[in-house]
């Protein structure tokens, strides 16, 4: 289903290449076959779940940005059976919106109803849109009016740890059914 939701959204099949470029390009390609690696951990070195967050800690584990998909899925069987996902994604190719987008499309899918789906907006539209839209002077206008009236600054959820490493950040955790 995963598979299938990249196949769906070019975003999901975009690479960035910037070597022997005068200016960095965004390329999106035909086919990105999803990486999927199982390990095999071993339970005296603590939780399986805990193993792979600290093997695949964003600020020590890199993601090819030459290589679509920017996403990748890493499996593991705890010892009761269970299996841990751990899905690496890059925040170039999406953000919390997208995540929804691509959760509802492989619910979709894994339900057989994929073909009900809206049809994707095409990455290059909105490429189009940040580049040929408005001017530098427009997008500062805009928002010098929308924020003329902001004399401080807004900290959602007191998230004032922005410049660091998150090792302050906490996670949340769901069960899936």
């Amino acid at each position: 289903a995963v598979q299938q939701v990249i196949n769906r959204h070019d975003i999901l099949r975009t690479a960035f290449i910037w070597q022997g470029l005068s200016v960095p390009a965004q390329v999106v390609w035909r086919q990105a076959p999803l990486s999927v690696t199982e390990l095999t951990l071993d339970p005296a070195d603590g939780p399986v779940y805990e193993q792979l967050i600290q093997r695949f800690d964003p600020r020590q584990h890199r993601l090819d940005l030459g290589r679509a998909p920017l996403l990748r899925v890493v499996i593991a069987q705890e010892t009761d059976g269970r299996w841990i996902v751990l899905q690496l994604q890059h925040h170039l190719i999406g953000d919390h919106t997208a995540m929804e987008v691509m959760n509802r499309d492989v619910q979709a899918y894994l339900a057989g109803q994929g073909e009900s789906l809206p049809i994707p907006v095409p990455f290059r539209n909105l490429v189009a849109q940040a580049r040929l839209g408005m001017s530098q002077a427009e997008h500062t206008r805009f928002f010098t009016d929308m924020l003329a009236e902001v004399d401080q600054p807004t900290l959602p959820f007191g998230l004032t740890e922005v410049h660091r490493d998150g090792s302050q950040v906490a996670e949340s955790r769901r069960m899936l059914a």
